[in-house]
Order: structure tokens, then C-alpha cells, then sequence
């Protein structure tokens, strides 16, 4: 029997799709780190541009998306994502840090898990995977600030960063928000 589909909420620097993914039983990060895909095929896709939010554009049973061109793919749940770190021997605690990340047009805020103290250039650059996790995470598009979309767990395309801020301990969230 084949997992379900997972719901998603993904998007690009001009469009926001709703969608289905089948990312199989490895799950969704598994599934997008795959290194030889450069695409991704989604299932009943709803196209929004992100200017016209609440104006649908099309529907498509089936869209193929370029993987560099993914900015974040939002989920419902955690459990959606699958296992995010491989198996290694000894144990591993991670260590969660709030962040502040720009890239392709929007801002994430939200929590990464690393195994220690924040590595910026060790989250950027080392490994193969195109996506990194973000928890409790909100994404707010720069150009467009009514497009906020709020979600449990996503996936961001670490091409796409432009910089990384740690908020300072004592700030729960910047002013005027």
C-alpha cells in the first residue's frame, strides 16, 4: 500500500500553489534532497499569483515544478516531512535556534535544529540536500505583505538564502508586528 498524498502549500518567487505531493514512504524531505531529480511533480495544483492572493489563476490535475525555483514547500505537521537527518553512529542532540532568513523575495522566521552551536556556513553549504527544515515557521512575502502564510513545518531552498539573522534572546518578535 502507497502513503497518502500530503497537502502542501508551495511558493515560488511569482506564484503560490496549493497542492498534492506523493513523496513515498522515505518522505517529503527525502524526496526533494533526491540529487539526481531536478523537478517535482504535484497532484490537483491550485495557482494563485502573488499579487492577485485571492484571485485563483488555473487548476491543474498534474504541474511539474523546477526544484532551484522552489523558495518553501509549507505543510500541515512535522510528521509530514519524514526523517530529516541521516543515520549516524553515537547519538546526536539537536539544538533548536529561532531565525530570521531572507530569501527569494520573502522573510522566514521560525526554528532550525542543528547539532550545536549555529554554523551558518555548515547549514549553507555543507551536504547535498536543496532543502532545509524550519519549525513553528511563518513566511511573509517582501513585496507583497498581505501574502503571510503561517505553518508547523516547511521546507526552504538554501540557494535561494540570502542571510540569516539568530533575533536576540530577549526579543520575542520584532515591532510592528
Amino acid at each position: 500500500m502507497s502513503p497518502k498524498p500530503i497537502s502542501a502549500e508551495i511558493y515560488t518567487a511569482s506564484h503560490r500553489i496549493l497542492c498534492r505531493l506523493n513523496p513515498g514512504p522515505t518522505g517529503l524531505f527525502s524526496y526533494l534532497s533526491i540529487p539526481t531529480e531536478s523537478t517535482v511533480e504535484v497532484e490537483g495544483a491550485h495557482l494563485t499569483r502573488l499579487h492577485q492572493p485571492a484571485r485563483m489563476v488555473a487548476r491543474y490535475p498534474t504541474l511539474w515544478l523546477a526544484k532551484r525555483e522552489v523558495v518553501a514547500v509549507l505543510l500541515s505537521g512535522r510528521g509530514e516531512l519524514g526523517p530529516t537527518a541521516g543515520a549516524r553512529g553515537g547519538y546526536l542532540t539537536t539544538v533548536p535556534h529561532r531565525v530570521h532568513i531572507m530569501l527569494g523575495g520573502y522573510e522566514l522566521r521560525g526554528m532550525v535544529e542543528t547539532s550545536g552551536k549555529f554554523d551558518f556556513d555548515s547549514l549553507m553549504f555543507e551536504g547535498t540536500n536543496i532543502f532545509i527544515p524550519l519549525y513553528d515557521a511563518e513566511l511573509t512575502a517582501i513585496l507583497f505583505p498581505n501574502v503571510r502564510a503561517a505553518s508547523p513545518a516547511l521546507l526552504f531552498n538554501r540557494e535561494m538564502v540570502e542571510a540569516i539573522g539568530l533575533p536576540p534572546k530577549d526579543e520575542a518578535r520584532p515591532e510592528g508586528e
